[in-house]
């Protein structure tokens, strides 16, 4: 057995949503690599009873594999995994994916094609932010148990909509100590890097600053010197050859034509889940979308959804393997490699003062000049105990502001606003700034059926 680290003996880290189907394996491989972690109890909760004890019984596999002394707990109860807790990471997906999918569907049939949520700056699919009631329930009913049951936690968002969420916990509990996390930027440019400009990602060093899912390059330096000028010339010799010859697969997004057309009209590359936004230019059909990100125009789509459900599929089973069937060890389905996420890091960082440099949303405070203070920002920081110290940002063109930022806070505003006063009003009001939207009576209808979906009975009671 390996040796427990006595600085976080009886550390708690407790995991809402521990059922999920993306994060939970990473999280237990980078929890199980961290020797300095060892020693912690991990609290694994969710709703879902198979869920939690698929995700239970692979931490117990997994760990007892590797001989590692972390201690492991499972609740139904969130309260029971709040309380004493030092870490909080919020992975629930309330809504769940086979709903949104039902939402979307009915949105369609009244021209909101990919969904209400879809819109200027946010067409990623399951990022809701009109519909994001749910997430927004559970989020704030984490953060009120940690201001009575774990005063001096942190909490750390990681479902979406990481933007709308961790803006209406920082504006209803301002004192909370919060970070949201998304992996988007990390692999959009790593994607860039070998995939694009044939480059050793371990050399190259990179600056990204937005806002959750519009995140744009500001730096870019291979072997200690600017490399911007690579995207360039890939652009200009390359990368018609590219996209005649390679299938880009589910999020690969930022080696698509729209990022590359985005490049050209602000100034600044976009990473990650970013090249899947943009405005209407990319997204008023399929057959646009096709153009802009490849054969089945991105996993934003109609055909890439197809492809997500099937990608969630083969990651249920996948657990299922690992957790359940006593011939296979779970070393063998995930094996002993960190994930490259950055969750665990953090936790390190702050309980054993490792200082890292990691891409989170935080309080904006004075990192983006012309953004509100408050509002949450994602950008690089050195995090080290409970210091987060942001990094000088450069490089920043105004049309960021005007054509990028605003209008994508305008959606989180007008999102929460509709949230907080429980207004249907305000849902369908927020529906006139869509282009989709021709009349009053179609935004109406769209929210009247939304809100009757026998699964949202919930949203009708709250949005009168």
């Amino acid at each position: 057995m390996a040796a427990v680290n006595p600085n976080v003996k009886g550390v708690k880290v407790c995991v809402i949503g521990a059922g999920s189907k993306a994060f939970i394996a990473s999280l237990l491989r980078d929890f199980a690599l961290t020797s300095s972690l060892h020693g912690i109890t991990l609290a694994l909760m969710d709703i879902d009873e198979h869920r939690l004890t698929r995700s239970y019984t692979l931490a117990q596999k997994y760990f007892s594999e590797l001989k590692v002394p972390i201690n492991i707990e499972r609740t139904m109860d969130t309260k029971a995994c709040v309380e004493g807790s030092s870490f909080i990471i919020n992975l629930a997906f309330a809504i769940g994916y086979d709903h949104y999918g039902m939402m979307v569907e009915t949105a369609e049939k009244h021209g909101y094609y990919r969904g209400v949520d879809s819109t200027e700056w946010n067409m990623v699919c399951c990022y809701p932010t009109l519909t994001g009631y749910k997430q927004y329930v559970v989020a704030l009913n984490v953060a009120e148990l940690i201001s009575e049951y774990a005063k001096d936690a942190w909490m750390i968002q990681v479902s979406n909509p990481v933007l709308e969420t961790t803006t209406i916990l920082h504006m209803q509990y301002p004192k909370l100590k919060l970070v949201g996390y998304c992996h988007g930027a990390v692999y959009g440019v790593a994607q860039l890097a070998s995939k694009a400009l044939g480059l050793d990602t371990s050399k190259i060093e990179w600056q990204a600053v937005g806002l959750n899912h519009v995140v744009f390059l500001t730096r870019l330096k291979y072997n200690g010197e600017d490399a911007y000028h690579l995207i360039d010339e890939w652009i200009e010799k390359k990368s018609e050859e590219f996209w005649a010859n390679y299938v880009p697969g589910p999020w690969e997004e930022t080696l698509s034509r729209a990022a590359v057309d985005m490049y050209r009209l602000y100034g600044l590359y976009p990473l990650g889940d970013t090249a899947r936004s943009g405005t209407w230019k990319y997204h008023r059909d399929l057959k646009t979308k096709i153009y802009w990100y490849g054969p089945v125009g991105g996993i934003d789509s109609e055909v890439g959804w197809g492809i997500r459900m099937l990608r969630n599929q083969e990651n249920e089973n996948r657990l299922e393997r690992a957790a359940f069937n006593s011939s296979v060890k779970a070393t063998d389905v995930y094996p002993p490699v960190k994930s490259g996420e950055h969750i665990v890091d953090f936790i390190d960082s702050v309980l054993n003062g490792v200082e890292r440099r990691i891409i989170l949303n935080v309080p904006n405070n004075g990192i983006l000049p012309r953004l509100p203070s408050d509002a949450i920002v994602e950008a690089p920081v050195y995090v080290k105990g409970d210091s987060i110290r942001p990094e000088a940002i450069v490089n920043v063109p105004n049309k960021m502001y005007s054509y990028v930022w605003y209008p994508r806070l305008a959606v989180t505003e007008r999102a929460l606003e509709a949230y907080l006063a429980g207004s249907r009003e305000l849902l369908v009001e927020a529906l006139m700034h869509d282009p989709r939207t021709r009349s009053n009576e179609q935004a109406r209808e769209v929210i009247d059926d939304l809100l009757n979906l026998p699964f949202n009975e919930d949203l009708k009671r709250h949005y009168r």
